[in-house]
């Protein structure tokens, strides 16, 4: 039996070694793991680490999504290529040009935007739309939480199901264990919809959140549906965040992104049973001239890490400025690099993090890595409250917005979103609300890390050889 496990653990450290073509760093830490922890290494490694079994996963699920695609006939094709429209600068164009050949991102167009930097203001939003629906509503979030939030947002979807209207709910089967199947069946037995996404292990989380009403107004950001998003959680007050509300063109990419998810989420039946809307569905329109934007997408759609290649771009292009929220920071070591690289080269940074713990072991992750920026001239903003917006400025030329939080797991490993807006007006009025929300900030200092008690020092030490994991 020993001979056994010897071999298995042979072959785990001669896969992470020869096969996985992990960074150095990264090899080292997993063998270490593997070594320190004879059974529970191995069981880590398995669900975290193997990155064989998680691209061959990506392939079959890949795979099967373009097969239905084409036994279905479902027109859900990319949008015709437009020109570049005039004024872009030399930045934007290239950040456009980069999207559009490496991840396959057209560029599109929006009509109307409104910001939504609350639950409260989302939400009376949000039910407006719902209410006002006449033929299909397309929801996808991590989180529908069993609460007055959501029950609410059961009954709405369930009147419009009994009226007709084609109502479709997805969300992440690990992160709702928690909401019971009851809380669906009004809507279930009103003729709707839903699905529970479910991961290979840990990995290709579904954290987007889109919605589609009509397939003429959508909504894209960081929140989820819940009472917490609306300053009801216990801790986490005041919550800030962004969601971001579309009209346009956009909003057909938007439809095919979920869309994308919903039929690989489906059994054979199901597909059956959705056959007909999915080939009523438009196919998407062509960009018309006016405000020019692109939806990207990181998962299981893409093996070539676009989401972190996005970031990339967009901060490799900046000449003045880059702003950032995000409820987490536990970059990458090509990201980190590219934000120090910037910083040394006169771009001012601003990163804004929660001034509330998020998590016990991500809050000393996210302050070594704000530390290693600080050293570079990096401001660094700690909200007073839980700020969960997960929003990207450049210079005054570029705004992100989307699911996709600065962490690796958002960056390479779990389905996301963002919206990439090319437009000085919708830039300029975030960057306004990014000026209002450093008035409810305090300014974090490397005085204040180096002061850091002894036991956050172990904490931290203990918790960045994980930091791949997070």
């Amino acid at each position: 039996m020993r001979i056994v496990l010897l071999a298995i653990y042979l072959l785990l450290v001669i896969s992470v070694i020869f096969l996985e073509h992990k960074k150095p760093v990264e090899a080292v830490m997993w063998v270490v793991i593997l070594i320190c922890l004879p059974y529970a290494g191995a069981v880590l490694y398995l669900v975290f680490g193997n990155t064989v079994s998680i691209r061959l996963t990506g392939w079959l699920r890949r795979t099967r999504c373009g097969r239905r695609f084409r036994q279905k006939a479902l027109r859900l094709i990319e949008s015709p290529e437009p020109e570049l429209p005039a004024g872009l600068s030399m930045n934007d164009e290239a950040v456009v040009r980069f999207n559009t050949t490496y991840n396959a991102s057209p560029l599109t167009s929006y009509e109307t935007s409104e910001f939504l930097t609350s639950g409260a203001s989302h939400y009376v939003r949000l039910f407006e739309d719902i209410a006002a629906a006449k033929q299909s509503v397309y929801l996808e979030f991590y989180t529908i939480h069993h609460d007055e939030v959501g029950l609410r947002l059961v009954d709405a979807l369930a009147q419009k199901a009994r009226e007709g209207v084609c109502v479709w709910v997805m969300c992440d089967y690990i992160a709702n264990l928690s909401t019971p199947s009851a809380m669906f069946r009004p809507l279930v037995e009103a003729g709707g919809m839903v699905k529970r996404l479910k991961p290979f292990l840990t990995h290709f989380r579904s954290h987007r959140k889109i919605v589609v009403i009509d397939q003429q107004t959508a909504y894209i950001g960081g929140m989820n549906i819940g009472r917490q998003y609306a300053n009801g959680a216990r801790k986490k007050n005041p919550w800030r965040d962004t969601q971001l509300r579309l009209t346009g063109a956009c909003v057909s990419a938007l439809t095919r992104y979920f869309l994308t998810d919903w039929v690989c989420a489906l059994s054979a039946r199901e597909l059956g049973r959705c056959r007909d809307t999915l080939l009523a569905t438009p196919p998407p329109a062509a960009c018309p001239a006016g405000r020019p934007c692109q939806m990207i997408v990181g998962g299981v759609e893409d093996s070539s890490d676009s989401i972190k290649m996005c970031y990339l771009s967009m901060i490799r292009a900046a000449r003045k400025r880059i702003r950032i929220q995000s409820p987490y920071f536990v970059p990458d070591s090509s990201i980190l690099d590219a934000l120090k690289t910037a910083a040394a080269s006169g771009v001012a940074i601003e990163l804004m993090i929660p001034g509330i713990q998020a998590s016990f072991f991500l809050d000393p992750v996210t302050r070594y890595y704000c530390a290693q920026l600080m050293e570079y001239g990096a401001a660094v903003y700690k909200y007073r409250g839980y700020i969960h917006a997960k929003t990207m400025i450049i210079d005054s030329e570029i705004l992100c917005v989307g699911s996709v939080n600065m962490d690796i797991r958002s960056l390479e490993v779990s389905d996301e979103i963002c919206g990439l807006f090319y437009d000085d007006a919708i830039v300029r009025e975030y960057s306004e609300i990014f000026d209002l929300d450093i008035e409810s900030c305090n300014r974090y200092s490397l005085r204040a890390f180096h002061a850091r008690p002894w036991f956050e020092k172990v904490k931290e030490r203990f918790f960045l050889l994980f930091a791949p994991l997070m």
